[in-house]
């Protein structure tokens, strides 16, 4: 069992892998600054373990508060970054400054506290539109907003860190993660949320705020893009494997999907059938930074580590809805 530290680990993603990773025997650190994670899902997060993890509440750019945090950790979870596509596009300065600068603040106290071992939180986004689908690890990047470029660069660095220093390095490049554990304690706030899936399960609870979907014209069987989801806990089971797979002195990328693309309207279709109630939506226009299709080819990962994603669509909004159901105004009391 080691000791293991997860940046934004009071988040969407980074509270059910700390679950996971609690119920798996490791000891856990969190440095959290609650940008935007809720405390409160970490004491459900022990609630459901039936143990804690230790929190530090600090931002990732304050180096000597991580390095302390570091101290007796086996391997980082690096998974603190914001990740709207849509609000990077107003403000990339908050962008580079959180997750481009406050990744190198992340490596340094790494360096300080001398560990080598490091997870990393990518994005398909930093692929942008390809040519073909689905997309391999070998494609040519080409991210076409600042949340992609801001990925990429964080991929940039952990190359030099294994190249230059010997470290062991993953970067897990995901594919629209839904869907939440199965108790519905923790979850993804709807509210204000960008991705699809909080969006369709906000506007079930408000009818008096549609789902808008964004370009009803793409080149696609529908007309609505394609996207390949993945469910949450299949997400946390990748990243136990990632663990798996850090070698010294190199730095593996892949993919992490189903290889399976939905569009917009067979999502709602499966909200459709999950929740018995019909989804209200309007149409608007095409979203910058949006793109037609994005399918994971996952055979990289799957070659290394034996991982195939095993949720539905259906699995992926059922527990989602689980969550919405009973928390409509998140982790607000």
């Amino acid at each position: 069992m080691a000791q293991l530290l997860v940046t934004g680990g009071a988040g969407y993603i980074g509270s059910h892998l700390v679950l996971d990773l609690l119920l798996a025997g490791h000891d856990v650190v969190v440095v959290d600054d609650l940008s935007t994670g809720h405390h409160l899902a970490l004491t459900r997060v022990a609630e459901l373990a039936g143990r804690g993890c230790r929190f530090v509440h600090a931002d990732i750019a304050d180096v000597a508060t991580v390095a302390s945090a570091l101290d007796g950790v086996d391997a980082v979870f690096h998974l603190a970054a914001f990740k709207l596509v849509t609000e990077s596009m107003v403000a990339p300065e908050r962008y580079f400054r959180n997750n481009v600068a406050g990744t190198a603040a992340l490596l340094e106290a790494m360096v300080r506290a001398g560990v080598t071992r490091l997870v990393y939180s990518s994005s398909a986004a930093v692929y942008g539109p390809q040519p073909d689908a689905p997309i391999s690890e070998d494609a040519q990047l080409n991210p076409e907003s600042p949340y992609g470029v801001s990925k990429a660069q964080g991929e940039t660095m952990l190359s030099w860190m294994c190249a230059r220093r010997g470290w062991a390095a993953t970067s897990l490049r995901y594919f629209n993660p839904v869907g939440t554990h199965h108790s519905g304690r923790i979850g993804q706030p709807q509210r204000d949320a960008a991705a699809l899936a909080p969006r369709v399960l906000n506007a079930l609870q408000h009818a008096d705020q549609p789902l808008t979907v964004y370009g009803t014209d793409w080149p696609t069987p529908d007309g609505t893009c394609l996207r390949d989801y993945i469910h949450i806990a299949d997400l946390n089971r990748a990243h136990l494997l990632a663990l798996q797979v850090l070698l010294p002195g190199q730095h593996g990328i892949f993919n992490v999907g189903s290889g399976r693309p939905h569009s917009v309207r067979e999502v709602l279709a499966s909200c459709r059938r999950v929740t018995g109630r019909e989804v209200p939506t309007t149409d608007g226009p095409r979203r910058d930074g949006d793109m037609a299709r994005s399918t994971a080819d996952a055979s990289r990962f799957h070659a290394a580590t034996g991982f195939i994603a095993t949720g539905t669509l259906d699995d992926m909004l059922a527990s989602a809805w689980t969550w919405a159901a009973h928390n409509p105004a998140g982790y607000a009391t």
